[in-house]
C-alpha cells in the first residue's frame, strides 16, 4: 500500500532493496504487484545481457553498451519537489545496507522525518535508447521466442534518482541515534539544530532510491 502511495505521489517507483549495482537498463519484475524484483530464475537481469544471451550482439558490443549505461552523467533532478519524503512504514521496509544497519540498533519509528534531498538523476540518453530500440527490433525479427518468453513483459529502468538522506530527530534521542549512525557506516555531512529538533544529512549518492520504469514491449526511442 505504501509503495503505491509513493508511486502516486512522485510518479516514481521506490527501490526498497537498492545497491550500487542497479544501473540504467536493469530489468525489473512485478513492480506494480509488490516490491520490485531485480532478478528472476532463468531470466537476464539487464537488457544488454538479454541481447548477449540471444546472440544479437558481440561481447565487445556488450561491454561498450553496458559501460555507457553504467556511466551515464549524474544531473540535477528536475522534479516538482526539492525533497522526497518517506512514510515511517516505508523506512522500515528499506533494505539498503546502511539504512538496515541503522534500524538494527535504533527504532526507526521514532524518527520525526526521513527524506531524500539534493536530488540527482541519471537519465537514459537518446543514443542509448535508439540502440536498445534497434536491438529490440532485431531480436523480435530474429528470435521472437526469446523476446516473448524472456523480456517482453518485463520493465526496464530508464531513470535513476539519488539523494542525500535527511533525518529529523528529537534532541532527547540524539545520543542513541548517533551511536546507531556510527555502527551503520553512514557519514554525517551536515547537522542543524532548531528548538528540540535536530536534522542530520548523510552522504548516500551512490545508491539510487527511486526509478522510472518502462515496459519493454512498449519501449521506443
Amino acid at each position: 500500500m505504501e509503495l503505491k502511495k509513493f508511486r502516486n505521489k512522485y510518479d516514481l517507483e521506490l527501490i526498497p532493496a537498492s545497491h550500487e549495482g542497479i544501473i540504467l537498463g536493469t530489468l525489473v519484475w512485478d513492480p506494480l504487484i509488490g516490491k520490485p524484483a531485480f532478478n528472476h530464475p532463468g531470466m537476464p537481469d539487464h537488457i544488454f545481457n538479454a541481447f548477449l544471451d540471444a546472440e544479437i550482439i558481440t561481447e565487445e558490443e556488450w561491454k561498450l553498451a553496458f559501460k555507457m549505461a553504467k556511466d551515464e552523467e549524474l544531473k540535477e533532478a528536475n522534479l516538482a519537489v526539492s525533497t522526497v519524503d518517506l512514510h515511517v512504514e516505508l523506512i522500515s521496509s528499506l533494505e539498503q545496507p546502511a539504512i538496515g544497519e541503522l534500524g538494527n540498533t535504533f527504532t526507526l519509528k521514532s524518527l520525526k522525518k526521513f527524506s531524500f534531498g539534493d536530488l540527482k538523476v541519471r537519465i537514459m540518453s537518446p543514443l542509448l535508447r535508439v540502440q536498445i530500440d534497434s536491438y529490440l527490433e532485431k531480436l523480435k525479427t530474429g528470435n521472437w521466442k526469446y523476446y516473448d518468453g524472456k523480456i517482453r513483459r518485463v520493465f526496464i529502468i530508464t531513470e535513476l534518482y539519488y539523494g542525500k538522506i535527511k533525518i529529523v530527530i528529537d534532541r532527547s534521542v540524539k545520543n542513541d541515534f548517533l551511536l546507531a549512525v556510527k555502527s551503520s557506516g553512514l557519514e554525517v555531512s551536515n547537522e542543524f539544530e532548531l528548538g528540540s529538533n535536530i536534522e542530520y544529512s548523510f552522504k548516500h549518492e551512490n545508491v539510487p532510491f527511486a526509478m522510472k520504469l518502462e515496459l519493454v514491449k512498449g519501449f521506443t526511442s
